[in-house]
């Protein structure tokens, strides 16, 4: 998704401001080689997808869906169908955030710099290549948004300023808020899927903040996960037999985290990964893992709520990385950095 790693410094900035939040190479035509045997990783489930070029440049963000491909240049959005094409011509002024694509339908959220508290997003009809601004609740100036079904969540602006989860109904507009975080306090890591809707919720703590991973419940409220290290939580995603999350040890190194999975009561180590990266898709999650040598690929990983298997591997060694993966319609798209050239794939999970 972007070539962006969430900070806990713009978190911070969120809590501390009314909770308001947070040239490449095309791509070759050959499919990406399979992974290789490490002893890092311990593979021994689902494993590699069906990986296809998509055809763009890799530093352009490609949201790929069943129908519909969703494509970011700068701050414009196209969806491109093999019928038809068009472009989302709002000029708002500000940078595209989320781009969420499932079946007909698409959400696309823009942020803003300063210290504006209001976002601006659209729902988008893709058969009648129609948008209408989403108005009700207020969304709320950047932050994580997640879309399952036609079921979409977000940050919105709730009375008095408050920093509260919104629930919309895509295809007929319909929304409401929900939970609203307390005062001085924000959520952030918003993930959804088949198996529930997930976050991470911050205080203002001073110098680092204190996070905690939740599931909501039935009644639409976070309860907090029991499992994972106090305070040291990041991502968090349902699964459907628990959850998986990831955990940073060194405050000073926020983008290295450690990643665990519950499964029917137990807990799994699932090892090094990057903070920011987790994506549930078609029913499992995944997660990128940097190199740790010269030799090692960047790696992402899937967890299928049983066992770990490496999905994908860069084809560069050493210094390369993984942009956060898209997933749409249970689709996956993966776009990689590196000395031995840029790619971006994407493949059906299951």
């Amino acid at each position: 998704m972007r070539l962006v790693r969430t900070t806990l410094a713009a978190a911070v900035l969120l809590a501390t401001t009314a909770c308001a939040d947070d040239e490449a190479t095309p791509a070759p035509d050959a499919v990406p080689t399979q992974p290789s045997e490490s002893s890092e990783d311990d593979s021994t489930g689902g494993g590699p997808l069906e990986w296809e070029p998509t055809g763009f440049l890799p530093k352009d963000r490609v949201v790929v869906g069943e129908e519909w491909t969703a494509v970011v240049k700068d701050d414009k959005v196209s969806f491109e169908s093999p019928a038809w094409n068009f472009l989302l011509a709002e000029d708002t002024g500000g940078s595209v955030d989320a781009v969420l694509v499932e079946g007909e339908s698409a959400v696309v959220s823009y942020g803003f710099g300063g210290e504006t508290t209001e976002g601006k997003a659209f729902r988008v009809d893709l058969m009648d290549r129609e948008w209408t601004e989403i108005v009700s609740p207020q969304p709320a100036n950047g932050g994580a948004w997640a879309m399952y079904d036609d079921s979409l969540h977000y940050p919105a602006l709730g009375e008095d300023g408050a920093y509260c989860l919104a629930t919309l109904a895509v295809r007929d507009g319909n929304g409401e808020d929900g939970w609203c975080a307390p005062p001085r306090t924000g959520f952030s890591s918003l993930t959804a899927s088949e198996h529930g809707v997930a976050l991470m919720t911050f205080d203002d703590t001073r110098p680092v903040s204190c996070r905690t991973l939740h599931v909501l419940d039935d009644a639409g409220t976070p309860a907090p996960l029991d499992e994972p290290t106090e305070c040291r939580g990041w991502d968090v995603a349902a699964t459907g037999n628990g959850a998986i999350w990831s955990e940073v040890p060194k405050q000073r190194r926020q983008e290295q985290a450690r990643f665990f999975a519950s499964a029917d009561g137990t807990t799994e180590d699932l090892g090094r990964g990057t903070t920011g990266s987790l994506t549930p898709c078609g029913g499992d999650a995944f997660f990128v893992r940097d190199p740790r040598s010269r030799k090692d690929p960047a790696r992402l990983m899937r967890w299928d709520g049983a066992s770990l298997s490496v999905a994908f591997e860069s084809r560069s060694r050493g210094n390369a990385f993984l942009a956060e993966p898209e997933c749409a319609d249970g689709i996956l798209t993966v776009t990689a950095f590196g000395e031995d050239g840029d790619e971006q794939v994407t493949a059906p999970v299951g």
